[in-house]
């Protein structure tokens, strides 16, 4: 396998993500604009994000993907080619398109830049990867429906055509074809293929029949994919880059996740395989960030209903991520900023991009007013904390809590 031939594509939900993700392994990353995007809860970027983050990954030698993957109305065709004219003169690696029109525009503006096709379009066959080939494509994003076999019978053909695969490893699985629901639209009037997903499936129901109820939570969402265990026979395949889900998901998540597949990746290179060692290692790690049970999805064929998530299996969301190291002040003593509560006597583990977790603990927290504090429960505020012992940590290291 050539070690540089797979690319790890994480979600970015602001300038700040977007960074995380690509110092933590990431070797590209994909967000939407404030317009033509899908997930508009996100925060998404103005222009002058774009253009901060595109600078920020090439000066990394790392790639940027645009998101304009909404499926148009009549009343967006008005305002996109002055907008699209705006991303491109910024020089992004490639988008990420779900509709004709908006895949034909940017090939008539720009003949150069990649085009990759959404999931949206729910592309599960090599006769739909030639055609997207011929429309300006050089890149399909997969349905998280394609088995592994099927995988493996497209990447052949799709190299016949030089026509690159991008695969779904970790992050949500919809209920809806691809993402492609109404759900939401019809229960609160926010319609997904705009963006607006409100998680309708996720909802607690009560399921009854007249007069006898069955199940008073119910629920009809999958539970997360996870193909760290399958990472090595993905791998072989020879696909061109490896997704991961999430543009609404934290620092944390994103920190974690990216560290996670990008050291798997590395050592099944370097090894040939995932030990069972470092696959518990890696799967631990993973469990640090869910809230979710998870599955291998639709990778060996039709899932059955035990990847199906009942709402008894659902966690509670992990608090443990506590602080960011904002800068050092002494040899053992850091400027943080808050993120969740946390204790003095707590013990703590620090993750820092291409560095082993480090294990620590605090001997004296101080305040905006320099009064010395055994407890923090205020979010997104400065502090000043003195490690037990000197200590090389970083600024946007991440710190959470020992369990």
């Amino acid at each position: 396998m050539n070690k540089f031939k797979i690319e790890l594509l994480s979600p970015a939900g602001d300038v700040n993500r977007g960074k995380i993700a690509l110092n933590f392994g990431a070797d590209a990353i994909y967000f939407g604009a404030k317009m033509y995007s899908l997930r508009a809860r996100a925060s998404n970027f103005d222009l002058e994000n774009i253009e901060e983050i595109i600078n920020y990954a090439h000066a990394n030698n790392k790639k940027v993907y645009i998101v304009t993957n909404i499926l148009c109305h009549n009343g967006h065709i008005k305002n996109f080619e002055p907008f699209i004219k705006k991303i491109l003169a910024f020089k992004p690696d490639g988008f990420i398109c779900a509709d004709p029109f908006i895949i034909s525009k940017i090939r008539e503006l720009d003949q150069n830049v990649e085009i990759h096709i959404s999931t949206q379009q729910s592309t599960t066959n090599s006769k739909a990867a030639a055609f997207w080939k011929r429309n300006g494509s050089s890149r399909i994003v997969l349905a998280r429906e394609v088995t592994y076999n099927e995988m493996k019978q497209m990447v052949s053909w799709c190299d016949n055509i030089n026509m690159d695969i991008e695969y779904f490893i970790h992050g949500a699985v919809c209920i809806g074809y691809s993402g492609r629901c109404m759900l939401s639209d019809n229960y609160c009037l926010r319609n997904a293929n705009f963006g607006g997903c409100a998680q309708s499936c996720r909802w607690i129901y009560t399921l009854f029949d007249q007069d006898k109820v069955y199940s008073d939570h119910f629920s009809m969402s999958a539970k997360d994919m996870c193909q760290l265990p399958n990472l090595k026979e993905i791998l072989e395949l020879g696909i061109k880059s490896l997704k991961i889900e999430g543009r609404m998901k934290t620092e944390h998540y994103i920190a974690t996740v990216n560290q996670v597949y990008s050291n798997a990746i590395n050592e099944i290179y370097d090894h040939g395989s995932l030990s069972n060692e470092k696959l518990n290692e890696y799967t631990n790690e993973l469990e640090k960030i869910a809230n979710r049970e998870t599955d291998i999805a639709w990778f060996n064929g039709k899932p059955s209903y035990k990847a199906m998530l009942s709402s008894e299996a659902q966690k509670q969301v992990s608090q443990i991520f506590v602080f960011v190291i904002n800068k050092k002040i002494s040899n053992n003593t850091y400027e943080i900023i808050s993120r969740n509560f946390f204790k003095i006597t707590d013990s703590f583990e620090i993750i820092s991009p291409k560095r082993p977790i480090k294990h620590a603990k605090i001997i004296k927290i101080l305040d905006k007013d320099n009064n010395s504090i055994s407890i923090v429960n205020k979010p997104m505020c400065k502090y000043i904390v003195t490690f037990d012992t000197e200590n090389d940590f970083m600024p946007n290291d991440l710190v959470r809590i020992v369990k």
